[in-house]
């Protein structure tokens, strides 16, 4: 997968190195190439020196081929900015920005871009947010095969829909949701928010009802 990660901060350079150790394929920018020393010599990424704003710079990182964007520098506005140039002028599937004031998720939520916040979660919530993609099956249990642990980013299509309209019998269960900084075993009552990260308990035989009820 080709990353391009904007701002070298702490986050920035953590990201892009865990992201580089597992094989993906990362360009980042800032504007002081001192940053760049916080990756380490064993980092052989690209390195940009430059505005994260300038579509110049951002088209030297590859944005029109890139798969995610992370708009990670020490600004709301600036990676507000920054994510929606990749969403709209370069239609960038998976756009993700930090933010340090919680009341503005919603905002960015809106828009197709997810968010994080506090460095120390940050750095595992966006990990979590690259490394799989809508629909993705962790574990297959029994020697049958017949039940599995799925994990799912709602999308829009299931805004506003509640656990229970999700649930199906002793087919589909809801047993946890990571949502921006926490995680929790939902109530039937509970409501389902764009970019949740869904676990779920399915039967086999149940995944495409799942997906017919997801929209994916």
């Amino acid at each position: 997968m080709k990353v391009l990660i904007v701002g070298c901060g702490k986050l920035g350079s953590a990201l892009a190195l865990e992201l580089y150790r597992r094989g993906h394929t990362i360009s980042i920018i800032d504007l002081d190439p001192v940053k760049f020393y916080d990756l380490g010599a064993d980092f052989n990424g690209t390195q940009i020196v430059g505005n994260g704003m300038d579509k110049e710079i951002l088209e030297e990182g590859e944005i029109e081929y890139t798969d995610i964007l992370v708009a990670a520098t020490g600004s709301d506005e600036i990676n507000s900015v920054i994510a929606k140039i990749a969403k709209d002028v370069y239609y960038v599937k998976h756009v993700i920005a930090r933010i340090y004031n919680p009341r503005k998720a919603k905002i960015f939520e809106a828009l197709g871009i997810r968010t994080i916040s506090s460095t120390g979660f940050a750095v595992d919530r966006a990990i979590e947010l690259v490394s799989f993609n809508t629909f993705d099956s962790l574990v297959i249990l029994g020697r049958d095969a017949s039940t599995e642990i799925v994990r799912i980013v709602a999308t829009h299509n299931v805004e506003g829909m509640f656990v229970n309209d999700i649930n199906d019998g002793n087919d589909i269960k809801i047993v946890a949701i990571v949502r921006d900084d926490t995680s929790f075993i939902p109530q039937l009552e509970d409501e389902i928010k764009t970019g949740d990260i869904l676990y779920i308990v399915t039967r086999s035989k149940a995944k495409n009802t799942l997906k017919n009820i997801l929209g994916i």
